[in-house]
C-alpha cells in the first residue's frame, strides 16, 4: 500500500511526496526495492521532475522514519490537499 501512496503523490505531480513516501515504504519493508518496475517508474519520474539530490533527499527523509511514524506518513488520508470529513 505504501508504494501506491507514492503513486498518488507522484499521480497529483506531488513529487517531494512521492520520493518522501518511496523512501517511508523502503522502510516499511525494509530494504530498498529496486526491482519493482512501479518503484523504478516512481523513481525516475521523481529525479526528472526534482533532480536526483532533491529526490535523494526526500527518499532519504522518508527512509530514516521510525517503522509506526513511516505507517502513519504513507496513510493516503495523509495526503496533502485532502479533505478530511469529521
Amino acid at each position: 500500500m505504501a508504494v501506491h501512496t507514492a503513486a498518488l503523490a507522484d499521480a497529483r505531480a506531488l513529487r517531494h511526496q512521492a520520493a518522501f513516501r518511496l523512501g517511508a515504504a523502503s522502510r516499511l519493508r525494509g530494504t530498498h526495492d529496486r526491482t519493482d518496475p512501479q518503484v523504478r517508474d516512481l523513481t525516475r519520474n521523481g529525479r526528472d521532475a526534482l533532480g536526483v539530490d532533491a529526490f535523494a533527499a526526500a527518499y532519504d527523509e522518508g527512509w530514516r522514519l521510525d517503522r509506526a511514524t513511516a505507517a502513519t506518513e504513507v496513510d493516503p488520508a495523509r495526503m496533502p490537499g485532502d479533505q478530511q470529513v469529521h
